[in-house]
């Protein structure tokens, strides 16, 4: 015999098979009040889009905007909450010039991000740590923070040269900071070409050419 239960709807004693929830009669009002149901969610949904476009529509044409007898401050106001400035001049809408979204630094530093949340840079950073038995490579330090460096300056790198460990090292953060500060105030050329031992000098007689940065360059390594 199959195994039955009661119909799910609330008060009908009749036996259904196991695999239908319903009785017959019950199955096809259950069905109409899903229909239903899924009917309301998506008017539901698309009224919310709606009234999301018209208070934005509100927003940036009618709640901010002026015109040559209102003040500025109403301008202002819109540009703090990153709407556009919709002030009309002599009866016409003045064109607003939207800033590019992607300049080049952003692109850059977004880039730089992505490198370094790699999974190959966290495997070689954890391997140049253990090369360097996690002390600085300039003063043996190993209190504090850590940094695992690029010697040639990952915005001048080679594709090769970016996850090469000839080209890292292990910092402390004082030892990184003076080779930052040198680096904004040399030459790239001469960052492209700098050696290990070049650095090393340079960062043992800082701080005093924290001010000076390397010599102009030449043409020649250093």
């Amino acid at each position: 015999m199959p195994r039955v239960h009661r119909c799910g709807h609330h008060g009908c004693m009749a036996m259904v098979p196991l695999q239908y929830r319903y009785c017959e009669q019950h199955y096809k009002e259950a069905h109409q009040l899903y229909i239903k149901q899924q009917e309301r969610k998506e008017s539901s949904a698309a009224y919310q889009y709606h009234r999301r476009r018209a208070a934005k529509h509100y927003d940036n044409h009618v709640r901010f905007a002026g015109n040559d007898d209102n003040d500025q401050s109403l301008a202002n106001i819109a540009k703090s909450f990153g709407l556009k400035d919709s002030a009309k001049e002599s009866g016409k809408e003045s064109a607003v010039k939207e800033q590019p979204k992607d300049t080049t630094q952003s692109m850059e530093q977004r880039a730089r991000a992505k490198f370094y949340r790699s999974k190959q840079w966290k495997a070689v950073r954890e391997a140049v740590f253990n090369r360097d038995l996690g002390s600085c490579s300039v003063c043996g330090s190993a209190v504090g923070k850590m940094y695992v460096d690029h010697i040639v300056p990952l915005k001048l790198c080679r594709e090769d040269q970016r996850l090469d460990n000839k080209n890292l090292w292990l910092l402390c953060a004082a030892c990184h900071n003076k080779k930052t500060k040198i680096e904004e105030k040399t030459d790239h050329n001469i960052l492209k070409n700098a050696t290990v031992e070049d650095w090393k000098a340079k960062l043992k007689k800082a701080p005093a050419l924290l001010s000076q940065g390397f010599p102009p360059y030449n043409g020649a390594i250093l």
